[in-house]
């Protein structure tokens, strides 16, 4: 860390005019620069291997979505395919956060009758009124309406944040709603409004009735929230927000009687992760890496070492 603020601070005069001339630099400049015979290969040497790296093609980057563009709207398929097969490529923590995910929702699982029970003896008028704010906070007819209005507003005062934060909250929600429904039919879980029992599975099936397991407004809550903490988390006061709203969302769910607690954990699970996932897919990773460059000053041949954490 010093030695990168030594560099930074030492030479960030020198950062612009070393990118254009390290394309420019050639073998007649290095042969004036370099006057001493013992330091003349040395030093054409150097000036040549940093032209033939500056030439070299950057890095394919991930799309910046601030735009409804193809690329973009590629990306739903593109980042659902990653997301699918990204257990092959998941290391020791990944598992294990899927295991407490599991682990968490198979506790819940057995204790869904008595938070319903409990939650179902105490509503009040405070808490219905909550919930009416919760449950529409996860509902796509009114998240929709709401995400579009904030790219409007990136769109009308030029602020590609809005618009990249409006998009990919939009993808998040589209790609994790598509997993939630997928898993419902599969499931096939009894409401419990119904009064069936919390272990009524009776997937899968294509019908649209007993789809409880897990919550899809909770999954669409949380899809979002992940998205606007993650672009906005500079700023202390929106993860906070953000991850409040959707929990109100999942109590909502339990308190209007429409889903068990374990369909709310795992719906909010999903929605934070595919969430993550998708900030994570257009997101410019700089690896750590070493660029030497060289620049021609008054006093001569510069090179430049920046050093990217």
């Amino acid at each position: 860390m010093i030695f990168k603020k030594f560099v930074l601070c030492g030479f960030r005069l020198y950062l612009t005019a070393a990118l254009i001339s390290a394309s420019l630099v050639g073998t007649s400049v290095a042969d004036e620069i370099c006057t001493a015979d013992h330091e003349k290969s040395s030093c054409k040497e150097t000036v040549e291997t940093a032209k033939i790296d500056a030439a070299q093609p950057p890095a394919a980057q991930p799309p910046q979505p601030d735009r409804i563009t193809g690329e973009y709207v590629k990306s739903y398929f593109t980042d659902t395919g990653r997301i699918l097969a990204s257990p092959a490529k998941w290391d020791g923590s990944d598992w294990l956060k899927a295991g407490l995910i599991i682990g968490a929702t198979s506790g819940i699982y057995f204790v869904d009758a008595d938070i319903r029970n409990f939650a179902q003896r105490n509503r009040s008028s405070v808490g219905n009124r909550f919930s009416t704010v919760g449950n529409d906070l996860g509902d796509p007819l009114y998240t929709l309406p709401a995400l579009g209005l904030f790219y409007l507003y990136g769109h009308l005062y030029e602020d590609p944040k809005a618009r990249r934060a409006s998009l990919l909250a939009v993808e998040s929600l589209a790609i994790s709603g598509a997993f939630t429904w997928t898993i419902k039919l599969a499931a096939q879980r009894s409401r419990p409004f119904t009064e069936e029992p919390s272990s009524s599975w009776n997937g899968p099936s294509l019908k649209n009735t007993d789809t409880s397991f897990p919550s899809g407004h909770t999954t669409a809550a949380f899809s979002v929230a992940s998205v606007l903490a993650e672009e906005y988390g500079n700023n202390p006061f929106v993860p906070p927000i953000a991850y409040g709203l959707a929990a109100l969302t999942g109590f909502a769910r339990i308190n209007t009687d429409k889903h068990w607690a374990s369909d709310v954990f795992f719906g909010g699970a999903i929605g934070y992760f595919v969430g993550k996932a998708v900030v994570r897919y257009h997101t410019v990773q700089n690896s750590n890496s070493v660029m030497i460059l060289p620049t021609i000053s008054q006093q001569g041949l510069v090179v430049i070492a920046e050093y990217r954490f």
